[in-house]
């Protein structure tokens, strides 16, 4: 009987610990969030916030890159031409439209290239801005 005692004796001692420690850590939790939200002044949006994020090409510029066949891609570059899209990683056919990056001459599915270009202003190969010089110190700098 005794050892009853002790063993709910104990359990009830750790159960007080452990809420102790509990209320504690969520004062401490509360007051470290509060902290930070009096620092931000109101109607200011975080610097790593989404709204911050700056897209790749747009679409007037996107439009102005030159789309060939495969086929024609083939007769002006020969053996040099890459057969299958870097992006999706298929097999180019001799009627997909393809389109053709300046500067860096690399070819992509229009679809493929398009979407990545939608997010990122750079070539998925080489990683050069595809934007005119003038457009792509712009970008760096602001």
């Amino acid at each position: 009987m005794i050892a009853v005692g002790y063993i709910v004796g104990f359990t009830l001692c750790m159960a007080t610990i452990l809420f102790v420690f509990l209320m504690i850590a969520i004062f401490f939790h509360m007051q470290r969030t509060s902290a930070y939200h009096r620092q931000q002044p109101a109607g200011t949006v975080p610097v790593h916030s989404i709204n911050n994020f700056h897209p790749g090409i747009d679409e007037a510029t996107l439009r102005q890159y030159p789309k060939l066949l495969y086929a024609e891609a083939k007769l002006h570059q020969g053996n040099s031409t890459s057969s299958c899209c870097s992006i999706c990683l298929a097999d180019y056919n001799d009627t997909d439209v393809l389109r053709l990056l300046p500067d860096c001459s690399h070819i992509f599915h229009l679809k493929c290239v398009d979407s990545w270009l939608r997010l990122h202003a750079t070539c998925p190969v080489c990683r050069n801005s595809p934007l005119p010089e003038e457009m792509a110190s712009v970008e760096v700098t602001s």
